[in-house]
């Protein structure tokens, strides 16, 4: 962990001397928080690390006002806003356990911490507690491994990676994605942004771009034209809900059927709940970490060289116009993908230089 810290600090961060840095942490990752904070030390900066107790709200939801909880102080606000760098490591572990309004009211207040600092330079570090990633069937120490494999990498050649593949893309109109599973979809991207996440804010502090970077990191996205997508996406596994061999059928862009070999119900259910452009197509991404090993759980494997996702949902955020409350992505591990007619991987293998 001190090592993934120090990379965090200096190669990721890329913090100098008398930056003010905040890091944000909950209980379930506060370990790592701690060595980040003792890391900026070392820099000379002035980190300051603020825990988010959930235990306590949770114990004492029944008595707390729900507006108040949702407010965000004008003096934390003016504490936030002078911060010169932001390193947020998931907050919340078992928020689920809440009452629904007082859930809603934890939520609202994060959303308006985020809102105070999103002009700011941001890493975002996803580092889950051993009992969610267990719940998903995955064993923690290989995910704490896989983390600190994807999270040491050469920052540079993980830059020249993602380059790579968005020359690929930029100023390029038809992709068609299709694998063994049965997924064969086609969609256009026609000159939209190719965006390259290259897991620094080095390009923040020189230009002003990249000011929120996910660790671990490493992808190529664009936003397809979202009436364009026509075809099947199969799913092998959608973990956090337990569902298995996914099949998404769309056209026009939007998913007119779909069923699934387990959890099809529960599938449907989410879908209903969710608002907006919810079923249709909002982002094509390619992995571009060479350092990240595959875990099963998809926020990391979408970072995988040799991996595509594709999403449904919200993209406003890259440049496309669905509005939704979701963003899913369902990631592919041994596609084919096609630009132009122009084969650029072959199983998961680059296939053109």
């Amino acid at each position: 962990m001190k090592t993934t810290a120090h990379t965090i600090v200096t190669d990721i961060a890329c913090l100098k001397e008398k930056f003010n840095v905040l890091v944000i942490c909950g209980h379930h990752n506060k370990t790592l928080a701690e060595h980040i904070t003792l890391e900026s030390y070392a820099m000379r900066a002035y980190p300051y690390l603020w825990v988010f107790d959930e235990r306590f709200f949770l114990r004492h939801a029944k008595t707390l006002s729900d507006e108040t909880v949702a407010i965000l102080p004008e003096h934390l606000r003016s504490f936030l806003e002078n911060s010169d760098v932001i390193i947020w490591l998931s907050q919340f572990d078992e928020l689920e356990k809440f009452p629904a309004h007082a859930r809603n009211a934890i939520i609202s207040f994060w959303d308006h911490v985020y809102e105070s600092i999103k002009a700011k330079p941001r890493l975002f570090v996803n580092l889950l507690s051993s009992e969610c990633i267990e719940s998903m069937g995955i064993k923690y120490k290989n995910y704490l491994q896989a983390f600190a494999k994807a999270v040491t990498v050469d920052y540079k050649k993980l830059g020249e990676v993602g380059n790579a593949f968005a020359s690929k893309l930029n100023g390029k109109s038809l992709v068609h994605v299709y694998d063994v599973k049965g997924t064969d979809l086609t969609f256009k991207i026609d000159r939209r942004y190719v965006g390259v996440e290259g897991g620094s804010l080095k390009d923040c502090f020189l230009s002003g771009k990249e000011c929120e970077v996910d660790v671990p990191a490493g992808e190529v996205f664009v936003a397809p034209i979202e009436t364009s997508a026509s075809g099947v996406l199969t799913v092998e596994e959608f973990r956090d809900y337990n569902i298995k061999n996914l099949e998404l059928h769309f056209e026009k862009g939007k998913i007119v059927s779909f069923n699934a070999q387990k959890g099809s119900k529960i599938f449907g259910e989410l879908l209903n709940k969710a608002e907006g452009e919810k079923d249709r197509i909002a982002e094509f991404g390619i992995g571009t970490n060479y350092g990240m090993k595959l875990t099963g759980y998809r926020i990391y494997d979408e970072k995988a060289l040799g991996t595509a996702h594709i999403a449904i949902g919200n993209n406003i955020h890259l440049g496309g116009v669905n509005e939704a409350s979701i963003h899913w992505d369902f990631v592919l591990y041994s596609p084919n993908i096609e630009v132009d007619g122009v084969l650029l991987m072959k199983k998961g293998k680059i296939a053109c230089k």
